[in-house]
């Protein structure tokens, strides 16, 4: 059984909020987006993005002739294979609108999303909004960040003393629409009863991110719904200022009782 709420705010500093957050339980399927490009176009690609996914979902769910344009991925699960061919025609769809006209130039989104069906989650992203899991107390981002901060960690180039106030630290390398074509992250996961995975961008995870698990955990102690948590974690991110656009979508498994 899944349980599930998604919320979005605008935060304290920006008039306009760029970030879409979607849930269809029908399908399964989870999302939060973080549009750019200024003058409304950012939501616009957040929204082409989501839009993108959800008619591709629904069409090729439970179908034997699905076909796959950017090919098949035989170690990743078929939902799996799903949701990344998804955000990959998500960016097409994006990266087609910004070459349109000069004032679309440089719009395009990050994308977070779950596929759940029953006890399994097919995780995939890309941008620096991301999904974590929340078990027996501890929290696990599933997601991989592309940002240039992550991917000079990954190369070791630089100390952690000079990163962390590098300018370039929250500089994305990849979003959907930015290019013909991205590198979606995928990962598979077996949930557990219990188990709660967040969905965020990054003016929530970017604020209060060391406190998320601790909020969460007292959540689920004190037994609120995903709806609580949620609302908490957004008024977590604006009472610390909350610069950006603040997303989120809570999805609680537990299986059904015999």
């Amino acid at each position: 059984m899944l349980r599930f709420h998604g919320v979005t705010d605008a935060g304290c500093s920006r008039q306009d909020n760029e970030d879409r957050v979607h849930a269809d339980e029908a399908l399964g399927f989870f999302v939060v987006a973080d549009g750019m490009g200024g003058h409304r176009h950012g939501e616009m690609a957040a929204e082409l993005a989501i839009s993108t996914m959800q008619y591709y979902l629904e069409s090729s769910r439970g179908r034997t002739d699905v076909t796959w344009p950017f090919g098949y991925n035989f170690d990743l699960s078929l939902d799996a294979n799903r949701l990344a061919t998804a955000i990959r025609l998500a960016n097409r769809q994006v990266w087609k609108c910004a070459e349109r006209a000069p004032e679309f130039s440089g719009m395009g989104t990050t994308v977070a999303a779950a596929l759940v069906s029953g006890a399994h989650a097919a995780i995939a992203n890309v941008g620096d909004s991301r999904v974590y899991l929340h078990r027996a107390g501890a929290l696990t981002q599933l997601t991989t960040d592309d940002t240039w901060l992550s991917a000079v960690m990954i190369r070791g180039a630089l100390s952690k003393k000079t990163l962390a106030n590098h300018p370039m630290r929250n500089v994305l390398t990849q979003a959907a629409g930015s290019e013909h074509d991205v590198e979606v992250h995928t990962h598979d996961l077996t949930l557990e009863p219990g188990d709660l995975l967040l969905l965020s961008t990054d003016g929530l995870h970017g604020v209060v991110g060391e406190t998320i698990c601790s909020m969460l955990s007292a959540g689920l102690s004190s037994g609120r719904s995903a709806e609580e948590l949620a609302v908490t974690l957004i008024r977590a991110a604006r009472s610390a200022g909350a610069p950006d656009n603040v997303s989120c979508v809570l999805v609680s498994y537990d299986e059904l009782a015999p």
